[in-house]
């Protein structure tokens, strides 16, 4: 590392800082706190990482250090660069001692990088040669807006099982030209039309009681759009087409949510490859995958948004987790699809069998376990399209579960072979909110009790800018009962009940509280930041 007097500037990252705390023994380190984060790429390359503990003092706007007696660099903690480790701007992971955070209340540590070079002008014989003291000093002078992203608290400890708050969204359309304002990181009401949903979530989750609760946000799908001028001026390569997206959406408004949303989880659909992707059977039996398909999931992996170790295999994008009392499983429905010609259609699977046997255990597994239960995909499991339901065919044409027949059908056989009841899914794709509840029973009445109860509840997008890309609730096959085989060879039936509809642009806020999930979608016209206690909720669902 480069000695102090060498350190002369320091600045924020790019992105949120994104942290676990992994548990250790004392011999081996003791607990170490992962983080993720970006460089700056106009800053170029760091000599250190600093850690500054502090407060945030919000009246005066700004994070004054612990101890105002104590010179800065005698309270930071440095972690030296010992190797370039990656294009400034990309994904970047450290661990550091849990140790070094603060245990004082409102406090924790300054996530800085320190410079060799100088960032201001200066007068020789008027200004001293800055140093590593001047440094922190004039990153501190930055306020709590533009530091509030580097701010890493103590994960708090997990709440009494049975309660939790969590907000699903999806589709983030890239602003065009005149869509952004300035300033919607501190007021909404700045906000262009891209920028609105994310403004009233940032909003929500820093002002409001109940989005303080918030602890985890799901993104199903479409965090970029690779493909956003439908192929007339898309970038022509991959580094413009997907790096760069990603990169300007974590550099947004998304970068000012509170550390109390501790967890953010990204389920990658088609508009990170390109619109509808699927791979094509060619004549000789290989598929093609199509010209960007390796390039975005690469882009994809590279930022996904977890600073720490990931169960499972490296490279899917499928994994479970449990999270404040609930289990997840985070489902890849786009990247493993089988090419569907009409003569495979009836066979074709939309996820591979090693995901439908990591889904298969996780239900066990969380069945046994007693806690609510949630699958994310980007793709809608229920309803079916009404094409679909009037035409076997015409699932040649659906994007969602229902175009793949035979694994919408292995999913529900499995809910039913395990009695899997009040499983919860939850999608993003079609740029429409509701929900419906749906059973399955066998069709010739036989086992009733065997009766099992599923919900699907689908987030609108964040930013759905053109109407023709938005699917017409008349679309939907709700209500409906279709029949199909189930896995021990008898014929089940599938009931599902009237769409419930809730269109135009938001996000989706859940309250899991032991059997009771409440369900509200936020909306421009009824925004959820607005006011001192929620409103009435769109939906209340009995999980029993």
């Amino acid at each position: 590392m480069a000695r102090l007097h060498e350190l002369r500037s320091a600045a924020p990252p790019l992105h949120r800082v994104e942290r676990v705390i992994e548990r250790q023994a004392q011999e081996e380190g003791g607990d170490q706190l992962r983080v993720l984060t970006a460089l700056r790429p106009e800053l170029g390359w760091p000599r250190a990482w600093a850690w500054l503990p502090v407060r945030e003092d919000a009246k005066a706007g700004r994070y004054v250090p612990l101890d105002p007696l104590k010179p800065l660099s005698q309270q930071v903690q440095l972690q030296p660069f010992e190797s370039q480790p990656g294009e400034p701007g990309a994904a970047l992971r450290s661990s550091l001692p849990a140790r070094w955070l603060p245990a004082e209340a409102g406090s924790g540590l300054l996530c800085l990088f320190v410079y060799a070079d100088e960032r201001e002008q200066r007068v020789e014989g008027l200004h001293e040669t800055p140093d590593l003291e001047t440094a922190l000093r004039s990153a501190l002078a930055a306020g709590l807006v533009a530091l509030r992203h580097a701010f890493v608290t103590r994960p708090a400890e997990a709440p009494e099982e049975g309660k939790l708050s969590f907000v699903l969204a999806a589709c983030q359309f890239p602003p065009g030209l005149l869509d952004t304002l300035q300033g919607a990181e501190i007021d909404p009401r700045r906000a262009g039309p891209a920028d609105a949903s994310l403004a009233r979530l940032l909003a929500f989750t820093r002002g409001h009681p109940a989005g303080a609760a918030v602890s985890l946000l799901l993104l199903a799908g479409d965090q970029i759009y690779g493909d956003a001028s439908g192929g007339v001026a898309d970038a022509a390569n991959s580094v413009d087409r997907y790096a760069m997206p990603y990169r300007a959406f974590k550099a947004g408004l998304v970068r000012h949510l509170p550390s109390t949303l501790e967890r953010i989880v990204h389920a990658p659909d088609d508009h990170e490859i390109i619109d509808n992707w699927e791979p094509k059977l060619l004549a000789d039996g290989r598929w093609d995958r199509g010209p960007w398909a390796e390039e975005a999931l690469a882009a994809a992996w590279a930022a996904r948004w977890e600073p720490g170790a990931r169960a499972g295999l490296f490279e899917r994008f499928w994994h479970p987790f449990d999270w404040r009392g609930a289990s997840f499983f985070i489902g890849d429905s786009r990247t493993e699809r089988e090419p569907r010609p009409l003569a495979r259609l009836l066979r074709a699977q939309m996820i591979s069998s090693a995901q439908r046997a990591a889904f298969a255990a996780w239900l066990a597994h969380s069945s046994a376990a007693g806690r609510p239960r949630f699958v994310l995909t980007g793709s809608m499991l229920l309803p079916r399209r009404l094409a679909t339901a009037e035409h076997a065919a015409s699932a040649l044409h659906s994007d969602a579960w229902d175009g793949y027949p035979a694994s919408l059908h292995w999913l529900l056989g499995e809910l039913w072979r395990q009695r899997a009841s009040n499983v919860v899914f939850l999608s993003g794709d079609e740029h429409r909110s509701g929900f419906i509840s749906a059973s399955i029973r066998r069709a010739d009445g036989a086992e009733p009790e065997r009766a099992v109860q599923l919900h699907s509840i689908h987030s609108s997008a964040l930013y759905a800018p053109w109407p023709f890309a938005v699917t017409p609730a008349e679309a939907l096959a709700a209500p409906e009962a279709f029949d199909f085989p189930g896995p021990e060879g008898q014929v089940l039936r599938c009931t599902v009940s009237a769409w419930h509809d809730c269109p135009g642009d938001g996000f989706a806020l859940l309250q899991a509280e032991g059997a009771t999930l409440r369900l509200w979608f936020d909306r421009a016209e009824r925004p959820l930041h607005e006011g001192a206690v929620l409103p009435a909720a769109d939906a209340v669902l009995d999980l029993s």
